[in-house]
């Protein structure tokens, strides 16, 4: 990699907190998008931790109430054909049972009710490559995540617990 990924995320007010605020407001998102926390977003700093390197990530909140959609734009060492990303991503997740890579750019409202992470849209060009992901933050971002977490510290199938998805 050439450089720090750089997520653009737009998320459902859902997402923005229970306590009354502009960022979950129906009315003062209706027609609207609201950037905020552009530096250094706690998601920001978890994922650079995690991950041994930099991620920027600029959330945005939208008038929908659940789901979130990140474009992430990926700066590369070197040129790359798209189908050897896409060969990489299928290759790394191959097996994982709730994470989907599709050729398709997965949107956000399929992903409502899902407990799984829909990995696609891969584009590339010259030195970057893109890729969009979506999840229903209350589930797979909130509430799936959390018993998957749990059945992985207890030895457990990761889908164990969670019902299946209305859309396989």
């Amino acid at each position: 990699m050439a450089g720090a990924p750089q997520a653009f995320g737009v998320s459902g007010y859902s997402g923005a907190g229970t306590t009354p605020s502009p960022r979950n407001d129906p009315e003062r998102l209706r027609d609207n998008l609201m950037p905020y926390a552009l530096t250094g977003h706690l998601h920001e700093r978890e994922a650079s931790h995690h991950l041994g390197h930099a991620v920027r990530f600029v959330p945005h909140v939208a008038p929908f109430f659940r789901g979130i959609t990140l474009t992430i734009t990926l700066p590369l060492a070197r040129p790359l054909e798209r189908d050897a990303l896409v060969r990489r991503y299928r290759d790394v997740y191959e097996g994982e049972p709730l994470v989907r890579v599709t050729d398709d750019i997965p949107e956000v409202r399929a992903a409502a009710g899902r407990h799984d992470v829909t990995i696609g849209g891969f584009q590339v060009d010259d030195r970057h490559a893109v890729v969009v992901v979506t999840l229903d933050n209350l589930l797979k971002g909130a509430a799936s995540q959390a018993v998957q977490n749990l059945n992985l510290a207890l030895g457990l199938p990761e889908r164990q617990g969670l019902p299946q998805d209305p859309n396989p």
